[in-house]
């Protein structure tokens, strides 16, 4: 199997099945030779069903083309949930006012609110944690802005706190 035919065919598939459901696609990844992981989202939420619809449509494509993938493929079709990186700028703009945990191709951190997002990048401030309540007023430091291309994040992550 080659990955990279794989990714390209299964996105060609989904192109305009996607489209016309007003989904979107996140990432394809193929691992140990034979699974292969569809990640799928739309503004509101994608629900079960409709990663088990998108699941079949996509298996009878595979199914229909059997050279590109071996006979006990594993096939997985998910929202790229919790623990997966945004990659691409519609999961940016569904997310506007969200705090992000974002590591930059440099290797620096930074913690910071979404405040808009296009197809070139983002706005974003910098996360102050709220102060507790003190008698002394403490001067608080000024908000950071940055305005960053996408190409600038080699992670970004939602905060989450528990």
């Amino acid at each position: 199997m080659d990955p990279i035919q794989v990714k390209e065919a299964i996105r060609s598939w989904l192109a305009p099945e996607l489209e016309s459901r007003d989904f979107f696609l996140v990432d394809v990844r193929i691992s140990m030779g034979r699974k292969i992981e569809v990640y799928i989202d739309n503004d509101p939420g994608i629900q079960i069903e409709e990663c088990a619809q998108i699941s079949r449509f996509l298996e009878a494509r595979l199914d229909e083309n059997s050279k590109l993938v071996p006979e006990n493929y594993i096939l997985e079709v998910s929202s790229p949930g919790m623990s997966n990186p945004l990659k691409v700028p519609r999961q940016f703009k569904k997310r506007i006012g969200r705090r992000l945990d974002i590591t930059l191709t440099d290797g620096s951190r930074l913690e910071a609110i979404l405040k808009s997002a296009d197809e070139q990048g983002v706005e974003l401030e910098e996360y102050l944690p709220p102060q507790k309540p003190s008698k002394k007023a403490v001067a608080r430091p000024e908000e950071r802005h940055w305005s960053l291309p996408y190409s600038a994040f080699k992670k970004v992550f939602l905060h989450f706190e528990f």
